[in-house]
């Protein structure tokens, strides 16, 4: 078979869903770099560590030895590896780093999440619903802007590809049994585990309500049992095998919970407490808002889409009238849509107090990208009778989503992100933003009683491109010496002379799976407490005292168990190719042994995946108007709308203009308050106001201000509060002084609050010191200390 005969195999409607997803790359495609502040910061430092360890001969390193100011920690043991490997991959080139590799995962994740889809509601409902599913998806407001741009969560945003691709790897396994499709399952499920540890969780779980769920539909289709158990084995074994073969991962993960410090994922009262968290019907139903260039923060809301509620509400109504195709196939996403929906609401709160898993989650609106795949299968399967009938509706479907996603797709411009190496690393580490790429002390080891002041003998090799030195040499006995080595970055040795017997001391973190050993004898490690690190006893005289990590009997049976599941899957594939095969004559065998010796073998199974055998034909004249839709909005979005500005807002000096409220509050020449938001003005008990600041820094800032909104009674008696340690979560010294700060407040009224009217005021304090920034009036005179924002009217 040619070249051209198998790129005729493979279905036009790919090209399509490139054209669909091109608005939504176009960011990260023509700007440089990535911005600094989101979570990519935190992914792109830990690829570095991981390029070290990897260039340094540790393939599958579970320690990062350079974090905590090198004391290392064992942030790879606990957080899910594969985005790393996918950004190395990128990393390694040459000319290449970090911080290409981040991106291309966030690109990557992005394409597999519109392919993915638009694979799997095609083969189930056609291919114009799969394409209106594929814009659906993608250009759900926290796939293409939130969790992409605002978070720069690139692990989350790489599960929402790595579903839909597993999601259609199943299926399509459930449809026709070969090698290929079993290990593309099995790889795919095991993938959606390795991605992201929540969103791995989530997603396994749907996956494995959809083939009990399927399993139910076929029984009823076929009503014979033993017809629906040769056909239904391979999903669930697939999703077992597919679990095995991440067991490396995951059970670690569980065996050695206990080894650090977890109880900093679950938030009390602060930002990560789940009960801080939860959606409204109203912000859910929200449309996105008009992004502000002028901002450090661009204003955006935690919402489902316009569109997405339109088309996917359009598919619950045809649902539930029963005129869409495989309507019982159907009813699992409207489940599961209703489901997520619910934990993201208040209602939803004793699930989540009294479900162990549920609190780690964090934040409730996390699963709106679960919603936001429901929502798209829904809106394509939903749809799909109606597009047949009326196949014009296709395009209209597909640019809706893309449209109204518009204000989304021009995110501000960021600055270049600068060094990616581990010299930017420590010095972030100095300046207290993060350590070992966390913000809470998570996954620190449970030995580590207080974190260790910084000490600079250790990470003064960083800027000289030499491994760190950790040995405490004051703690050596006088006359002794000492000379070490880095074997590989997680073995240290070091050849010491003492008069005496005396404990050599690290300044290194101790973790299961550290050994010592002296002259080739292992050695025990006491722990110098309270710092956690590692102390060995050496003899007097001349020895070598090496340090290596290795692996825990938990971690050994882990790689076993993806050991059996690795040689399963492929046993399996094999013996599904083999039965395939029995059933060719004598013809194709002879015909794809020649393939199969071509050079383009891999070429063709490529390509294989990519081809169904309803889907590869021409695309439709209905089709031809959807690609010139969104072609033609493509480019009136890259020649008009975007050059001209037209998509967003560009405050400058002291206007905010998108503020409800005008305002000029000057603190004291150093930060005005210069607009602010409130939705209400007259509140019952118990009901919450809302309320957005807008600051702006006057000057360079030296001190890190904290801000209060007082909720005051006539007679000047505080009634509730809303104070934060950095007005808009971002601390005043680092405030730019040509974009302001959106700073978003809530005060919930108390249930025996009297009727009544009530002053807002806001100020700006130095809580260590106990004093308020002076309001000043124009002519620089002091007024007070607060600044009255407005009156409600309590009922």
């Amino acid at each position: 078979m040619s070249v051209k005969t198998w790129w005729r195999q493979v279905d036009p409607g790919f090209g399509l869903v490139v054209a669909i997803a091109f608005i939504a790359l176009w960011p990260f495609l023509h700007i440089t770099s990535l911005p600094q502040g989101t979570d990519a910061e935190l992914h792109i430092f830990r690829l570095v560590e991981l390029s070290q360890l990897v260039r340094g001969g540790e393939l599958y390193p579970r320690w990062a030895p350079d974090f905590y100011h090198g004391y290392g920690y064992p942030i790879f043991n606990y957080y899910a590896p594969l985005t790393y490997y996918v950004g190395l991959l990128v990393e390694l080139l040459p000319r290449l780093d970090a911080v290409d590799g981040v991106k291309f995962v966030l690109v990557l994740g992005l394409l597999l999440a519109a392919i993915g889809m638009y694979g799997f509601v095609r083969d189930n409902w056609g291919r114009r619903a799969g394409l209106v599913a594929t814009a659906v998806y993608l250009y759900a407001p926290y796939l293409q802007y939130v969790d992409p741009h605002v978070r720069g969560v690139a692990p989350e945003t790489f599960s929402f590809g790595i579903f839909a691709i597993a999601l259609w790897s199943l299926d399509r396994l459930g449809r026709e049994k070969s090698g290929g499709r079993w290990i593309t399952a099995v790889f795919t499920t095991a993938a959606v585990i390795l991605t992201h540890n929540l969103m791995g969780l989530l997603f396994f779980g749907l996956l494995c309500g959809w083939v009990v769920w399927r399993w139910g539909n076929w029984r009823l289709e076929i009503g014979d049992w033993g017809q629906v158990g040769a056909r239904f084995w391979l999903l669930p074994t697939a999703l077992a095998v597919g679990l095995a073969l991440a067991a490396f991962f995951w059970l670690p993960v569980i065996l050695e919970r206990h080894s650090v410090n977890l109880n900093t994922l679950i938030g009390q009262n602060d930002n990560y407490d789940f009960h801080t968290h939860f959606l409204s019907l109203r912000e859910l139903l929200a449309p996105s808002q008009r992004l502000d260039w002028g901002a450090t923060e661009a204003a955006f809301s935690l919402n489902l889409g316009i569109a997405q509620w339109v088309l996917g509400g359009l598919g619950l109504v045809l649902l539930g009238l029963r005129r869409v195709k495989e309507a019982s196939h159907l009813l699992f996403f409207a489940i599961a849509f209703f489901v997520l929906t619910f934990l993201m609401l208040p209602a939803s709160t004793f699930l989540w107090e009294a479900t162990p898993i549920l609190p780690f989650f964090q934040f409730p609106w996390r699963l709106l990208g679960g919603a936001a795949a429901m929502l798209a299968v829904l809106a394509g399967g939903g749809t799909a009778v109606l597009l047949q009938q009326r196949s014009w509706l296709t395009a209209v479907f597909v640019t809706l989503p893309i449209l109204l996603g518009l204000p989304l797709s021009v995110p501000a411009p960021w600055d270049d992100f600068g060094p990616a190496n581990l010299i930017t690393m420590t010095e972030i580490e100095l300046r207290g933003r993060w350590l070992g790429t966390t913000s809470t002390a998570d996954y620190v080891p449970v030995t580590v009683e207080v974190i260790p002041r910084r000490q600079e003998k250790v990470v003064e090799n960083f800027f000289l491109g030499l491994p760190p030195q950790r040995l405490n040499l004051d703690a050596l006995p006088d006359a002794a010496t000492a000379t070490w080595e880095t074997v590989t970055p997680l073995h240290f040795r070091y050849t010491v002379t003492s008069p005496k017997p005396f404990p050599l001391r690290l300044f290194h973190f101790y973790f299961p799976g550290w050994r010592a050993t002296v002259d080739g004898e292992p050695a025990e490690i006491d722990l110098g407490l309270p710092e956690g690190f590692m102390v060995v006893s050496v003899p007097a005289g001349t020895h070598v005292v090496e340090f290596k990590f290795g692996t825990t009997p938990g971690r050994t049976i882990a790689w076993g168990m993806s050991g059996v599941a690795l040689l399963l899957t492929l046993l399996l594939g094999w013996r599904q190719s083999r039965q395939s095969t029995n059933h060719q004559n004598d013809h194709a065998k002879a015909q794809r042994r020649k393939e199969k010796q071509s050079i383009f073998a891999p070429l063709r199974l490529c390509v294989k995946f990519f081809t169904h055998s309803t889907s590869a034909e021409p695309l439709t004249s209905s089709e031809w108007w959807v690609l010139a839709a969104v072609v033609g909005l493509t480019a009136v979005y890259l020649l008009i709308l975007q050059p001209l500005n037209l998509l967003h807002d560009s405050s400058s000096g002291f206007v905010v203009e998108s503020a409800d409220h005008a305002a000029f509050a000057d603190f004291d020449s150093q930060i005005a308050l210069i607009g602010y938001d409130h939705a209400a003005e007259r509140l019952r008990p118990g009901q919450t106001l809302n309320l957005t600041l807008y600051w702006k820094a006057e000057q360079k800032l030296d001190i890190n201000y904290q801000v209060f909104v007082h909720l005051l009674s006539t007679e000047g008696v505080l009634v509730v509060q809303s104070d934060k340690l950095n007005p808009g979560d971002f601390p005043t010294r680092r405030w730019p002084q040509d974009k302001y700060v959106p700073d978003r407040h809530q005060l919930t009224l108390p249930t025996t609050l009297p009727p009544g009217e009530y002053t807002v005021a806001v100020g700006l304090w130095v809580q260590t010191e106990g004093w308020r920034l002076p309001l000043l009036g124009e002519d620089g005179v002091q007024l007070g200390d607060n600044f009255v924002l407005f009156k409600i009217v309590v009922e």
